[in-house]
């Protein structure tokens, strides 16, 4: 039986192929993950002293790649690049974090310490997601798994806690951040320009290349997209649909408008005339303010 096309999440895949890949690919680099690493932590270290970790997870029916690095073998940080709302991300990175110490035991061979009277240390885990959708958002909140459970009464016998920190990096957001991480800047640039040239031309795939060529003669991860600049156009002729990204932006602009108009008290039927947006998707916009 063939599955039925669901417009929703083609378009929000859509959005995603592009940043998520302009985002990943410069950060599987050693020395960009270094970068990174002392951008968040201030404490420097050697590209020789990270190793990149990949894993591949089933989330919602998709593959999913993610990225993480272990720092000095002490450190395991995970990240995540976000472009829509985030609110469940304590808990998907719960589970990527499962994976991602499986990963790094089997890397070792060491699963049969696991099972040895002797305590078996982990790297540390460190939690990071950065967001640049259109969307208004502060330059940096704080996500919690527990605002997850049904019944987050603490007491004796049940706690578990993961703080996930949230980064705005929109260009003109967390300024102190992109001075010490310049490839994370350049993305924020790259993806300004981006969304600037959606506006001058109707052909999504046109913006983008036009993009590609602004940023490489501008010095804006100029290296990266002359290596990877044919992959993420190609990314377009076979996933992207001119359509769906148009819609995706229009969505995108509509929940940015709803989100404001709902800040300042106004009525789900009001939002839903003025946007065009589903009563279902307002909604869901005035659960996240809550």
């Amino acid at each position: 039986m063939s599955e039925t096309p669901n417009d929703e999440l083609d378009a929000v895949s859509a959005n995603r192929q592009i940043k998520d890949g302009v985002f990943r690919l410069p950060f599987d680099s050693k020395e960009n993950a270094a970068e990174l690493y002392y951008a968040l932590t201030e404490i420097k270290c050697e590209p020789d002293e990270v190793q990149i970790i990949t894993i591949t997870t089933t989330i919602s029916g998709k593959l999913k790649n993610d990225l993480a690095f272990v720092v000095k073998g002490k450190a395991l940080i995970v990240g995540e690049h976000m472009s829509s709302p985030y609110e469940n991300m304590p808990v998907r990175l719960l589970m990527y974090t499962g994976l991602l110490y499986e990963k790094w035991i089997k890397l070792r061979d060491e699963e049969k310490f696991l099972y040895s009277s002797k305590l078996y240390k982990i790297p540390t885990p460190e939690f990071v997601v950065f967001y640049n959708g259109t969307a208004t958002k502060p330059e940096k909140e704080i996500l919690r798994l527990s605002s997850a459970f049904d019944d987050a009464e603490e007491n004796d016998f049940k706690f578990l806690e993961l703080q996930v920190p949230v980064y705005n990096i929109n260009k003109g957001m967390n300024e102190g951040l992109f001075r010490k991480s310049t490839k994370l800047k350049q993305y924020a640039e790259f993806i300004a320009k981006l969304r600037e040239y959606m506006k001058l031309y109707e052909d999504y795939a046109q913006a983008v290349k036009e993009t590609l060529k602004h940023c490489i003669a501008n010095g804006i991860l100029a290296d990266f997209l002359r290596e990877q600049g044919g992959n993420i156009v190609s990314i377009l002729g076979t996933e992207y649909d001119e359509e769906v990204a148009k819609r995706v932006y229009a969505d995108e602009r509509a929940e940015a408008i709803a989100e404001n108009l709902l800040r300042i008290g106004t009525s789900i039927e009001v939002v839903v005339n003025v946007t065009g947006l589903d009563d279902a998707t307002v909604r869901r916009l005035k659960e996240t303010l809550v």
